[in-house]
C-alpha cells in the first residue's frame, strides 16, 4: 500500500509540474534569449536568424513562459518549435537523457523524427514521437514528445518530417566533462 501511495503522489507531482509549465495559454509571451545557453544564438526581436547546417549558426533558443528554453527550427513547408525539457541548464551534454516537446505544422500525417549526429549518421531516439492531445505550448501545429540521448559532442541535426514538409533544429552538444 505504501508503494502505491508513493507512486500516486509522484504521479500527481509530475502532473502538477507539467500543468504549471503550461499555464496561461492565452497570454502573450515575448521571446527572450535563454540565459543558460552558452552557444551564441543569433536572435533578432522581430525575426530570428534560423539555424543552419553545422550549427553555423545553431538554431535560435529563446524562453517560453519565462523559464523553459524553446528552439525554433528551420522549416521547408512547415514550422517547427521545440520545448527543451532538459534536466540541466543548456547546452545539452553528452550522455544526458533529454526530452523535447515538438510542435510542427504540416499535413495531417504522422510526425517522423531523426537525430543525426555530428558524424552524419542517424541515431535512435530513446522514445517517441508520442502524440500529445493538448497543452498550452502556444506554437502552431500538432504536438509530440520525444526522448534523445546525445552520444558525442558537436552539432546535432534534429530533423522532423510530416508528409512532404521538413524542418531541422541544429543543436550544439558539449562533452559531459564540460561545466558551463
Amino acid at each position: 500500500m505504501r508503494g502505491r501511495l508513493a507512486t500516486a503522489l509522484l504521479f500527481m507531482c509530475v502532473v502538477s509540474i507539467a500543468a504549471a509549465c503550461t499555464a496561461n495559454a492565452g497570454a502573450e509571451r515575448a521571446a527572450r534569449p535563454a540565459a543558460e545557453h552558452t552557444a551564441t544564438p543569433r536572435i533578432v526581436p522581430s525575426g530570428h536568424t534560423l539555424g543552419a547546417p553545422g550549427c553555423r549558426p545553431a538554431s535560435p533558443v529563446t524562453v517560453f513562459d519565462g523559464f523553459i528554453p524553446q528552439v525554433q527550427g528551420t522549416g521547408h513547408g512547415a514550422t517547427l518549435w521545440g520545448l527543451l525539457m532538459f534536466p540541466r541548464p543548456l547546452p545539452a551534454r553528452v550522455g544526458d537523457r533529454e526530452k523535447i516537446v515538438w510542435r510542427m505544422t504540416g499535413t495531417a500525417s504522422p510526425l517522423t523524427l531523426a537525430a543525426i549526429g555530428p558524424d552524419g549518421k542517424p541515431h535512435r531516439l530513446l522514445w517517441g514521437p508520442a502524440f500529445h492531445t493538448g497543452s498550452n505550448f502556444d506554437k502552431p501545429g500538432d504536438e509530440w514528445g520525444a526522448g534523445y540521448l546525445f552520444t558525442e559532442p558537436g552539432c546535432w541535426d534534429l530533423r522532423a518530417v510530416r508528409g512532404r514538409a521538413t524542418a531541422d533544429v541544429w543543436l550544439t552538444v558539449i562533452p559531459r566533462s564540460h561545466q558551463p
